[in-house]
């Protein structure tokens, strides 16, 4: 067996050096390229993961490059997808109108959806970070206790440190994974509690 992955690995590295060099792409090819590694992946990539898959290409010159086929793809109408910027990173997604369709296909089970009293458990988190989990509970007025333990699970939100109230509770916030779901590039884009009250 070791001796398998001796020779995949060869080839490997074999097909690596075949690679041409960033310098030698044009700026064509190199948008064309960057469009073919965001098309295969299936989470955000930053402009310097990008960057190294490239051939350590420089980062600003890839940003500049994933802006233009951003604004490509965007004007493009005939795709159902655009590039959009997702927790610091760029991804294809497809149109909103689509989505019905995409569930339905990937039949999404109602166990998988946030219930109510998750998504009003993260609102809180999301608004309030870095908070504690009695913090949360005093807003919501019970226990978070099984609310938190599936968001962690779900990778929605994180431990971010420890508080200095009695007993040092651990602080909670946010991860990557909660923008990537609500496609957000950043908290900044969440919207402001008078938008929420707008539109309740």
């Amino acid at each position: 067996m070791d001796g398998d992955a001796d020779v995949i690995q060869e080839e490997f590295q074999e097909e690596l050096d075949e690679l041409a060099p960033v310098e030698s792409l044009g700026r064509e090819e190199s948008k064309q390229t960057l469009y073919a590694l965001l098309f295969v992946s299936d989470r955000p990539m930053s402009a310097v993961r990008l960057a190294e898959a490239l051939g350590d290409a420089d980062p600003d010159i890839v940003a500049t490059l994933l802006e233009e086929l951003r604004e490509e793809l965007a004007a493009n109408t005939a795709l159902p997808y655009v590039l959009q910027e997702i927790a610091g990173g760029y991804q294809l997604v497809t149109h909103k109108g689509f989505a019905p369709y995409i569930r339905r296909l990937f039949q999404i089970k109602k166990s998988k959806r946030l219930s109510k009293a998750l998504l009003e458990t993260l609102a809180i988190i999301a608004y309030k970070q870095p908070v504690t989990r009695p913090e949360v509970e005093a807003v919501r007025g019970v226990s978070v206790s099984h609310m938190f333990d599936q968001l962690l699970e779900r990778r929605l939100i994180k431990v971010a440190g420890v508080s200095d109230l009695p007993g040092r509770p651990k602080m909670y916030r946010t991860t990557d994974e909660f923008l990537v779901q609500f496609g957000l590039g950043s908290l900044k884009e969440l919207p402001t509690v008078d938008e929420l009250l707008q539109t309740g």
